[in-house]
């Protein structure tokens, strides 16, 4: 960020770090729309960096929505889009009176998680405005598979986290190749089992054994070191997650997704 357009008292890393906070409230409350109480905490947390001073929602309210202005889906997208977005300063409000209430249940609980979510959504977005390289936005220490487990516990990572790629490691230690295994290619291999026990044997068949067998194939992962642009490594990617590997192809330190760049 340039001195004319930074937010005041964030420098990058605090404003990559309340970027994932956002990120990782965000996703539990899609999880569990009780849990929306959580973007409230790290907004909270913002304020105080913002101010400097310890107060509420109500006190943070400013200097939360100048940040918030940095992103164009603040207040000129829905100025432009009426019918399709609210302001940020309307959704504030609405989360920050709901929170106040004794009860949120029903129909009026489920459009305060959607209104607490696209509040996020907006301050990622105004977070990140300027970044554009790959460290800005990579997940760190991406969930692998491994040659030596199950298709059932991958099946069950791919579910439990609602991935549709695992980054697997495939060569020895000294010549190493990243690939990627997808829910696509567990799921032929599991539903093309002819009956129960078969479906069973393929369950608890390992990643190595389906793949000396050629029962199931993997995908060579692109990948990308975190100092790329972001534009460049979209191009490249042709819609699969990125590995962003550090300056040996042994050393994985990230994973980025076009989801992660929206």
């Amino acid at each position: 960020m340039s001195e004319e357009t930074k937010i005041p008292n964030l420098d990058p890393h605090a404003t990559q770090h309340f970027r994932d906070q956002l990120r990782e409230a965000r996703l539990r409350t899609l999880r569990d729309a009780e849990a929306f109480e959580e973007i409230l905490f790290v907004l909270e947390h913002l304020g105080i960096q913002l101010t400097g001073k310890i107060s509420n929602l109500w006190g943070y309210r400013d200097a939360i929505t100048q940040c918030a202005l940095q992103s164009p889906l603040a207040l000129d997208i829905p100025t432009i889009c009426q019918d399709w977005h609210t302001p940020f300063e309307g959704l504030y409000d609405l989360v920050r009176h709901g929170r106040n209430d004794a009860l949120h249940q029903g129909a009026f609980a489920r459009h305060l998680t959607v209104c607490a979510i696209e509040l996020a959504t907006i301050l990622e977005d105004a977070l990140m405005y300027e970044a554009t390289q790959v460290r800005d936005f990579m997940i760190r220490n991406p969930i692998c598979a491994s040659l030596w487990q199950p298709l059932s516990a991958i099946r069950q990572i791919m579910l439990a986290n609602s991935f549709s790629y695992l980054p697997v490691a495939v060569g020895e230690q000294d010549d190493i190749a990243w690939h990627f295994i997808s829910d696509f290619a567990v799921a032929t291999f599991l539903r093309a089992a002819p009956n129960l026990t078969q479906r069973r044997v393929r369950l608890a068949c390992k990643l190595q054994d389906a793949l000396r067998e050629k029962a199931i194939e993997l995908c060579r992962a692109p990948t990308c070191s975190a100092d790329d642009l972001v534009r460049n490594v979209l191009q490249a990617s042709q819609g699969k997650p990125v590995l962003v590997l550090g300056e040996n192809s042994r050393e994985l330190r990230g994973l980025v997704t076009p989801f992660d760049l929206l």
